[in-house]
């Protein structure tokens, strides 16, 4: 196969140029010659509410498909958190990347963190977190915001949008004490001045997809053999399932759901899946789902299993609480 030449669509912040500038590196590494189309999305554009309230992540897509079905493009590049879990006909993923790092971290105003004498390197569980008392910490997330407001410690939620050093610059201006960011972001922007701290994922359980990027091309694309060079099948499968779980309880990318699924550190012979439902008022159900890799195969029997763990929890009732209709299926 001779490599191809290719137009990679990708946003224009520092974060998605990064993004697209390391697969593009990797498919130069192929052999391929690769052109950046830049594009300012509606996701950009609105900057100033919460994105479930203005229609979700997918709004971070829409003008790269665009570009794609137009043919200014030949492929586009994702965050696979932000990717609606219902591919349409005309599209492909041929390739998901090996992940980055899947973590939640919590980034502290300077001025406060010698205050709060906060071992280093220590990863903060939800009694950490009760711990450090009333503050104000800002997110986009509703997910995030549902999982700190559990904690009923006197935290205070407010929203923020925007670019991640924009988001930092305003930590330092704004009066917050904390900001949750991913810290795939942190690690890709090689961002080290600011202090923070992960937070334990069997607690603040990622979203989908987090930490992975992939990649999107029309489905009939002659490029697509060449593309799957890059995906990693491990990764590939592990989000599958966390995507295939979301999609099965009605969900989209604005559903406050939380589901990591990663191989076993006790036996690597297993995966496990973490699942979690949130709603406003406080509720939730989850589920820890353990399964040999010999067993899991596609990964229906774990979506399967997790389904059944959550429904065991009553998760058809918090699904009542945000307005979604629950029927377990898998499509």
């Amino acid at each position: 196969m001779n490599p191809p030449s290719l137009k990679l669509a990708t946003r224009g912040s520092k974060l998605a140029l990064w993004q697209a500038n390391y697969v593009a590196k990797l498919l130069q590494n192929l052999g391929s010659s690769v052109e950046l189309v830049v594009l300012k999305t509606t996701g950009d554009a609105v900057q100033d509410r919460f994105l479930h309230e203005i229609g979700g992540k997918g709004l971070f897509i829409k003008e790269l498909e665009e570009s794609l079905l137009k043919k200014t493009s030949d492929l586009a590049m994702h965050s696979l958190k932000d990717l609606p879990v219902n591919t349409p006909a005309d599209f492909a993923l041929p390739a998901v990347l090996k992940r980055h790092s899947v973590y939640d971290v919590i980034v502290f105003k300077k001025e406060i963190y010698s205050r709060l004498n906060i071992p280093r390197g220590s990863v903060l569980n939800a009694n950490h977190m009760k711990a450090l008392g009333p503050m104000k910490i800002a997110t986009s997330s509703l997910r995030r915001k549902c999982l700190l407001e559990q904690l009923d410690s006197g935290i205070e939620i407010t929203n923020v949008r925007g670019n991640v050093d924009t988001r930092l610059k305003k930590l330092e201006q704004e009066d917050w004490q904390g900001l949750i960011l991913a810290e795939a972001s942190l690690d890709r922007l090689k961002i080290t001045d600011h202090p923070y701290h992960k937070l334990d994922s069997n607690w603040f359980i990622p979203c989908a997809g987090q930490g992975a990027l992939v990649i999107e091309t029309l489905s009939q694309s002659p490029c697509n053999d060449f593309l799957k060079q890059l995906n990693c099948r491990d990764t590939s499968l592990c989000v599958l399932i966390e995507r295939s779980i979301l999609k099965a309880l009605g969900g989209d990318c604005t559903m406050p759901f939380g589901c990591l699924v990663t191989e076993d550190q006790r036996d690597p012979q297993k995966l496990v899946a973490h699942a979690i439902v949130l709603d406003m008022s406080g509720g939730s159900a989850s589920t820890v789902q353990s399964m040999s890799k010999e067993r899991v195969g596609n990964g229906i029997p774990l979506v399967e299993a997790v389904l059944a763990g959550l429904e065991k929890n009553r998760v058809s009732n918090i699904l009542k609480n945000i307005n979604i209709s629950y029927t377990q299926r898998f499509t």
